[in-house]
């Protein structure tokens, strides 16, 4: 009996000095992160403070983070700011020259080429389409109600060869499931989320064409536009989508802070350049706004737009995520995608 007392007297200890290791550990590391968040924060290089503040203020679990040692006066100058004027410039379509006979590729071409991307601190996946209409939008079943797909689900029952997460969703305290789209949608020329919206939205979009379109309008302005294909996204401080408009970078300061992005362009011979940079890995920290604007200028986009970026960063490929998905429990469920169709899977 004495013996039996003494097995459980050893075990509550070991049980008890396990818990409070435990403990100690814990705390132990979370002083250590708020130290290193204060250094970040109110340390001696503004610089660090401000690309540490403005990465953190784009996510949707953890932005909460910047505002631990900075007050909401301090925190308003990193708010990302574009003008109305560069909102509100619309695509000049005469400057997309879509050549007749790159709606057929030659025997033996696929049409599309994807690329390694490794510019400076950024890598990713580029995906370069010659026939724009060859793009269409994909979206997940009943939005507001049911959850969102992964990508790798919306390929498959497209009958997609690729694609990447497109617009945006709302994703608050990070605990989304994709069902519900932010700010408009249109699917095959049909709004089908926005329509009652009173104002306008930050708009990526194909029209009848292939031509894309990018920039602040309402609903009206989208349809009148002949957009057959769109969505929206800005950033949580509200920065716009529109990232070249006419050959034009549309911000001298882009804000933003290192994050995975997402994002497409249009050459001037018609061709869309689909970006996926990664981010939030030993390999990489991400790609600021600048980056994605500099890597489109530099495969020829004259316009190009913002998509939603972090966690929902993915491109599909043959059925499999060909990017490093940022999440750490998967990659998450989106409303909406760019993909890329078989020739003779799209028609108009």
């Amino acid at each position: 009996m004495e013996t039996e007392k003494k097995k459980k007297s050893g075990l509550a200890k070991f049980i008890g000095r396990f818990f409070a290791f435990l403990l100690v550990t814990v705390v132990s590391i979370a002083l250590v992160l708020l130290g290193v968040v204060w250094v970040l924060e109110k340390g001696p290089s503004p610089t660090a403070t401000e690309i540490f503040t403005r990465s953190v203020r784009e996510t949707s679990a953890i932005r909460w983070v910047a505002g631990i040692f900075l007050s909401e006066e301090e925190l308003e100058q990193y708010k990302a700011v574009s003008s109305p004027a560069e909102e509100t410039k619309a695509v000049n379509t005469s400057l997309i020259h879509l050549s007749e006979d790159v709606e057929s590729a030659e025997e033996g071409d696929p049409g599309y080429e994807i690329l390694d991307i490794s510019e400076g601190t950024c890598k990713g996946k580029l995906l370069i389409v010659d026939n724009p209409k060859r793009v269409i939008l994909g979206t997940s079943d009943n939005f507001g109600r049911e959850a969102g797909w992964e990508l790798t689900d919306m390929v498959e029952r497209y009958g997609a060869i690729a694609g990447i997460n497109a617009g945006g969703f709302n994703d608050e305290g990070g605990h989304g499931n994709g069902s519900t789209p932010q700010g408009l949608v249109i699917d095959n020329g049909e709004v089908t989320w926005g329509a009652g919206h009173v104002g306008g939205f930050h708009v990526v979009g194909l029209d009848n064409d292939g031509i894309l379109h990018v920039g602040f309008m309402t609903v009206q302005a989208a349809l009148d536009a002949g957009i057959r294909w769109g969505v929206s996204f800005e950033t949580h401080d509200g920065l716009a989508s529109a990232l070249i408009v006419n050959g034009e970078v549309q911000r001298q300061n882009l804000g933003g802070g290192v994050n995975p992005r997402t994002a497409i362009g249009q050459r001037e011979d018609g061709a869309l350049l689909l970006l996926v940079l990664d981010g939030r890995s030993i390999s990489t920290l991400g790609a600021t706004m600048k980056d994605l604007v500099d890597i489109m200028l530099e495969y020829g986009a004259v316009n190009a737009g913002n998509l939603d970026g972090g966690s929902s960063t993915v491109m599909v490929y043959d059925g499999e995520i060909i990017n490093n998905c940022a999440s750490v429990v998967g990659p998450r469920r989106i409303p909406t995608a760019f993909l890329l169709m078989e020739e003779g899977d799209v028609d108009g």
